[in-house]
C-alpha cells in the first residue's frame, strides 16, 4: 500500500460515527476491503456496506451476495434511485446509536458521491471518470454530516485489468485494452450471453468476437481492418457506464 494512504483511512474513520463503504454489486467481495472492515469493528465504529449498481445484477446473484456478507448491507441504485430511502431509514437508526457524522469509503467509480448527493439534497461534481473527486469533502445533511473520501481503496492491492472492470481505472489509460475486454466478453459468456448476442457476437472466441464487434460498429482501420484497440476501450467503457449488464 503506498504510504499516506494508511494516514487517509486513519483520519476517516477517526473522524467518522459510522462508515459507509460503497462497492459495486456486480464484483461485491473484489471491491470491498475486509482489512478496512476489520479495522472499523475493532475501533467499536458502525459499518453500513453499500452494494451500488444493483440494477446491473440479477436478483439471484443480488441473493447469493447477500447471504455471503455478514455486516449490515444494503443493495441500492444511485442512477435509478432504488433502495435510497430504506438506507435513510438505517442511517437514521445507526445515528441514534452512534452519532451523525458519517464517513463515506470505497473505490473510485462505485458511485460514492451520487449517494451523497441523493442523501444530502445536494449537488457536488460527479464523473465517470475513476478518480474524479481530489480530495475529502464534507458535506452537510439534515440531521448529519458526510465525508466523502476520493480513492480510499488503493490500486495497487489490484491489477489493472481488474481495476478496468470494477471502475476503478479509466479504459483509455490502458496500454493493452484489448486483453481487459477479452476478460469481459469471458465475463458475458459465463453470465449473460444474450448481452454478446446484442453486441452482434457470433463466434465463440472473445478474440474473433471483438473483432465481429468492431466490423458492426465500423470500426475500422486503413483497408477496413477491424481496430480492435478502439472497440475495446469503447466497450469497457459502455460496461463501466452500465450499458452492457451482466
Amino acid at each position: 500500500m503506498r504510504k499516506g494512504f494508511f494516514d487517509r483511512v486513519y483520519s476517516v474513520i477517526h473522524n467518522s460515527d459510522i462508515l459507509i463503504e460503497v462497492v459495486d454489486a456486480r464484483f461485491a467481495d473484489k471491491t470491498r476491503n475486509k482489512k478496512i472492515e476489520e479495522y472499523i469493528k475493532r475501533k467499536g465504529k458502525e459499518l453500513i456496506i453499500v452494494l451500488n449498481k444493483a440494477d446491473l445484477i440479477s436478483k439471484n446473484t443480488a441473493k447469493k451476495t447477500k447471504k455471503e456478507i455478514k455486516e449490515t448491507c444494503i443493495f441500492i441504485s444511485s442512477t435509478e434511485k432504488q433502495g435510497m430511502t430504506r438506507l435513510r431509514e438505517l442511517i437514521a437508526i445507526k445515528i441514534k446509536k452512534a452519532g451523525n457524522t458519517i464517513g463515506v469509503i470505497g473505490y473510485p467509480n462505485t458511485g460514492k458521491s451520487s449517494i451523497i448527493n441523493s442523501l444530502t439534497k445536494k449537488k457536488i461534481k460527479t464523473s465517470i471518470t475513476a478518480g474524479f473527486t481530489r480530495g475529502e469533502q464534507i458535506v452537510k445533511g439534515r440531521n448529519f454530516k458526510l465525508i466523502d473520501s476520493p480513492g480510499i481503496i488503493p490500486y495497487g492491492e489490484r491489477d489493472e485489468i481488474e481495476l478496468v472492470l470494477i471502475g476503478a481505472k479509466n479504459p483509455s489509460k490502458l496500454k493493452y485494452p484489448e486483453e481487459a475486454a477479452e476478460k469481459l466478453i469471458k465475463l458475458l459468456q459465463e453470465k449473460n450471453p444474450k448481452e454478446l448476442e446484442k453486441l452482434g457476437a457470433k463466434s465463440n472466441e472473445p478474440e474473433n468476437i471483438l473483432e465481429e464487434i468492431a466490423l458492426k460498429r465500423k470500426k475500422l482501420m486503413k483497408k477496413g481492418l477491424p481496430n480492435i484497440n478502439a472497440v475495446s476501450k469503447q466497450l469497457l467503457l459502455e460496461f463501466q457506464k452500465g450499458k452492457i449488464k451482466i
